[in-house]
């Protein structure tokens, strides 16, 4: 029972971040990412874009975590299962507003030591452009 109602709560997480894109609004990344919410404190979206890997969605999730005023600290943690289904947006919440989902945070899709319940906003937004950095001449 324990594990259906799991499921069950995901899916209504889920559910309430899936609602009308054009009842949201939306804020847009200089990579070109678009993040979907509802206001302050509720989970929020960061939409599929072919192409882009993990670290893309956790760039557009902390460039939207400093464009609310959030503080560097403040912790992201992914709701949207992983894998992701092919073509979906991957969901995401800051700690302070919302409860993590029972069983904790979804893993977030990246090499990271140490904490594994989201990352912090400044370590999300320092995904940006990791793999775009030109070659260290030695």
């Amino acid at each position: 029972m324990g594990r259906y109602a799991l499921l069950l709560s995901g899916a209504v997480l889920l559910a309430a971040c899936a609602a009308d894109p054009r009842t949201r609004e939306t804020f847009l990344t200089p990579e070109g990412q678009t993040v979907l919410h509802n206001g302050a404190g509720q989970p929020f979206e960061v939409r599929f874009r072919a192409g882009n890997g993990a670290g893309d969605y956790w760039c557009a999730a902390g460039r939207f975590a400093f464009s609310e005023g959030l503080s560097p600290a403040t912790r992201i943690f992914r709701l949207t299962p992983v894998p992701r289904p092919q073509g979906a947006g991957i969901a995401f919440a800051f700690a302070f507003a919302f409860a993590p989902p029972p069983g904790g945070a979804q893993p977030t899709g990246l090499l990271v030591l140490g904490r594994e319940d989201g990352l912090s906003a400044s370590f999300a937004r320092q995904q940006c452009g990791v793999l775009d950095a030109p070659p260290i001449d030695l």
